[in-house]
């Protein structure tokens, strides 16, 4: 169906083309003048012609762009004698016929459609007095095995679509109400304790400040930093004081004369070794 009627749109729209094409060549080579638009029967027929090829090229692209994977016929099995179809009527026949007789299950809009999978089977179902769940397992368990005994065929898969439900399940009002009382009662004791814990720090951060304010302020102690004109005294008592308790440092003076005594020494001793080199010389050129 949407084949063909795209293809009454695509024929109207090319026809229409045609006209107004033709028109537009005329007139461009002088087969008609321009005085010959003023009539209004003319101008008529040219904006109607150009409004039917706006809306055809409209409702072209409209269906162009549509989805078409919705078929109206399966192909069953396909082998190298022949192959077996089945329409879209027979599909829907069947759907029906299995739901017959299930109460509170009317069927409404049945839809094949093809993809890179398999065939998909869309049913639309209205659903009085009954849960959805425990519908909608019985009616697929239902409709796999019908069609795998009526047409040795089976669906990749089978969609529901409930356009109307009264359900059968019914909620206790009173139990939700006393959950719902319970809920709020330790949602209330919650909140008014995180509520205390909040007010307390709020008071606690609030006497901090007027402690630090009110504390008495710690001495500072001197330091050798803070009064250096003291140091000169305390290392010209140091000697005194070691003298008192019997310890007596050695003086400068007579370091240096114990160095200068060691470094005569080491002289001495150089100068000696020196002549003992210089006789033994002597003495073998005088026994050369």
């Amino acid at each position: 169906m949407k084949k063909n009627i795209e293809k009454i749109l695509a024929s109207a729209g090319l026809i229409i083309a045609l006209v107004l094409i033709i028109i537009l060549v005329v007139t461009a080579f002088g087969g008609i003048e321009q005085s010959e638009f003023d009539n209004q029967l003319v101008k008529g027929l040219i904006i109607t012609l150009g409004v039917l090829y706006l809306l055809l090229g409209i409702s072209s692209l409209i269906m162009l762009f549509m989805s078409s994977d919705a078929v109206r016929e399966i192909t069953l099995r396909s082998e190298q004698g022949g192959s077996c179809k089945v329409t879209l009527g027979v599909i829907r026949k069947l759907v029906k016929e299995t739901f017959y007789g299930i109460e509170g299950v009317k069927t409404g809009k049945v839809t094949l459609i093809v993809n890179e999978y398999g065939v998909k089977l869309k049913v639309a179902v209205r659903v009085t007095d009954r849960d959805v769940f425990e519908t909608e397992t019985l009616l697929r368990s239902l409709l796999v095995d019908n069609f795998r005994g009526a047409l040795g065929f089976k669906f990749h898969a089978i969609e529901f679509k409930i356009v109307s439900l009264q359900a059968k399940y019914k909620p206790d009002r009173e139990k939700v109400k006393e959950e719902v009382a319970e809920i709020v009662a330790d949602h209330t004791a919650n909140y008014a304790a995180l509520s205390g814990m909040v007010e307390r720090s709020a008071a606690d951060g609030a006497e901090a400040p007027e402690a630090e304010n009110t504390a008495p302020a710690a001495p500072v102690k001197e330091t050798a930093d803070d009064a250096p004109a003291e140091l000169p005294e305390t290392v010209a008592e140091t000697p005194a004081e070691d003298a008192e308790e019997g310890y007596a440092p050695a003086p400068v003076e007579e370091t240096a004369e114990v160095e200068e005594t060691e470094d005569a020494g080491y002289d001495e001793e150089e100068k000696s070794t020196e002549d003992e080199a210089a006789a033994e010389d002597e003495d073998a050129e005088s026994e050369k």
